[in-house]
C-alpha cells in the first residue's frame, strides 16, 4: 500500500451514536453505514472507538505553527501585537523563519493532523506544496486587514477570509462597517476573530450572510476578550472555530474545543469544527459522515464517553488512533497497524505513530535547526530515541 492509495475499507465495531456499528469506505467516500456491512475490501475491528468526521480548523497560519506564544499582552489590537513581536533577527523568529516556507507549511499540517484535523483554512500566501500536505487546504482568497489589498489566493472560487475587528480599541470597532463600504460583506466572505463588533454590526453580518471564525484562546491571550459568540448565534450568523497560529493561539484544535466549551453548548460547538465549518470554508461535502460524502474521519479511543459530542469535547491527542482523508490513512496507531502501509513512523510523546508525508526527513532537519522541542506542545523523536 502506497501513501496515497485509497482502500476499500470496512471498520466494524465503531460507535457513531452509542451502539456499535460498521462503516465502509469505497473509492474514497462513505459507501455504507450500519450493520451488517457489505463483504468487500479490508476489514478491521474498530475496538469500540468513536468514529467522527475529520475535524475542520477554520483559521490557522500554517507557516507559523512552530513558534511559541509571543508578546506581553494585553494589546489594543493585532497591529500593536505584530509590531511588538516581529523581530525576525531575534530568537525564536530567526530560527523558525530560517526554515523554508514549504517545511513550515508541512509542520503546520502535522500540528493539525496530530489533533484529528483533516481540513484547515490557511491564512497566508499560497505555495505549491499546499496540495501535497497530509491535510486538505481548500481554495481561499485572503485579506490581512479590512483596509488592505487582496493578499492572494489559492485554488479557484474560494471564500474571502479577512482578519477583522481583532482588537478592543475604537479603530477595531469600525472595521465591519469599513468592509461593508467596500462591498466585501456577503455569503462568500468570512471574518476572522470578530471581537470588536456591536449589535448593529451583528445585524449587518446576519443580513448579508457573512460568517465569523472565532478563535477564543488567541483572543483571550492577546486582548482579554473574544467574539460575542452567544449574540452571533442568536442572530443566526454562521460560525466556525479556529486555533490561530501557535504564536498566540492554542496548541491544537482539541485544546481549542475545550476552551470554547465554556462559551458554546456542545452540539453547536461540534458543528463549528465539522459540518458548519466545512460549509463556511466552501467545502460543504466535508465534515460529515454520510453516504457519498468524502471518507474523512477519525477514530478516538474514549470508552468513558456516552455520546459522540462528549467523546470529542473530552478527547486528548493521544486518544487519536486513526485518521483517514478521502479513505487514505494519514495517521495510524495501534491497534490499526494493518493500515500503516508505507507511512513513516516517529515517536509522538513516546508513542509510535505512522504519518503520511516526509515526516522522517522533516524531523531530522527540524531537530538539527531548532533542537529537540517540544513543538506545538508535542515531543517528537525518531523511533530509535524513545
Amino acid at each position: 500500500m502506497r501513501q496515497n492509495d485509497r482502500v476499500d475499507l470496512c471498520v466494524e465495531n465503531v460507535r457513531l451514536i452509542a451502539a456499535p456499528t460498521s462503516v465502509t469506505i469505497a473509492g474514497g467516500v462513505f459507501a455504507h453505514i450500519g450493520s451488517p456491512p457489505p463483504r468487500t475490501g479490508i476489514y478491521i475491528d474498530g475496538g469500540g472507538c468513536w468514529l467522527l468526521p475529520g475535524l475542520v480548523n477554520a483559521h490557522d497560519h500554517l507557516g507559523l505553527d512552530l513558534l511559541p506564544r509571543l508578546g506581553a499582552p494585553p494589546y489594543p489590537n493585532s497591529i500593536a501585537w505584530g509590531e511588538a513581536v516581529y523581530r525576525p533577527r531575534d530568537s525564536p523568529l530567526r530560527e523558525v523563519l530560517g526554515l523554508s516556507y514549504s517545511e513550515r507549511l508541512f509542520w503546520g499540517a502535522y500540528r493539525n493532523l496530530l489533533a484529528g484535523v483533516t481540513t484547515v483554512q490557511h491564512h497566508d500566501r499560497s505555495h505549491w506544496c499546499l496540495g501535497r500536505l497530509p491535510v486538505r487546504v481548500p481554495a481561499y482568497r485572503w485579506l490581512h486587514r479590512p483596509a488592505g489589498s487582496l493578499g492572494g489566493s489559492y485554488g479557484r472560487g474560494g471564500p474571502l477570509f479577512v482578519h477583522c475587528a481583532e482588537g478592543i480599541d475604537t479603530a477595531s470597532f469600525t472595521e465591519v462597517q469599513a468592509l461593508q463600504a467596500r462591498g466585501l460583506l456577503g455569503p462568500a466572505s468570512v471574518l476572522i476573530h470578530g471581537i470588536a463588533i456591536g449589535d448593529a454590526d451583528i445585524d449587518l453580518l446576519a443580513r448579508t450572510g457573512t460568517a465569523v471564525v472565532c478563535c477564543p484562546t488567541s483572543n483571550l491571550f492577546l486582548f482579554g476578550r473574544t467574539a460575542p459568540i452567544e449574540k452571533l448565534q442568536q442572530a443566526g450568523v454562521p460560525l466556525a472555530l479556529g486555533t490561530d497560529s501557535t504564536a498566540s493561539g492554542s496548541l491544537n484544535l482539541l485544546e481549542e474545543l475545550r476552551a470554547a466549551s465554556a462559551l458554546v453548548e456542545a452540539a453547536p460547538l461540534v458543528g463549528m469544527v465539522t459540518a458548519d465549518a466545512a460549509r463556511i470554508l466552501g467545502v460543504p461535502q466535508l465534515g460529515r459522515i454520510a453516504p457519498a460524502a468524502p471518507g474523512d474521519c477519525i477514530l478516538i479511543d474514549n470508552p468513558q464517553a456516552r455520546t459522540a459530542e462528549e467523546a470529542l469535547l473530552n478527547a486528548r491527542p493521544e486518544q487519536l488512533r486513526l485518521v483517514l482523508v478521502g479513505g487514505v490513512p494519514r495517521l495510524v496507531r495501534e491497534p490499526f497497524m494493518a493500515l500503516r502501509g508505507r507511512l513513516q513512523a516517529i515517536a509522538v510523546d513516546g508513542e509510535p505513530t505512522w504519518l503520511a508525508g516526509p515526516i522522517g526527513l522533516l524531523l531530522r532537519r527540524l531537530r538539527s535547526r531548532l533542537g529537540d522541542g517540544p513543538y506545538f506542545g508535542r515531543r517528537l523523536a525518531p523511533l530509535g530515541r524513545l
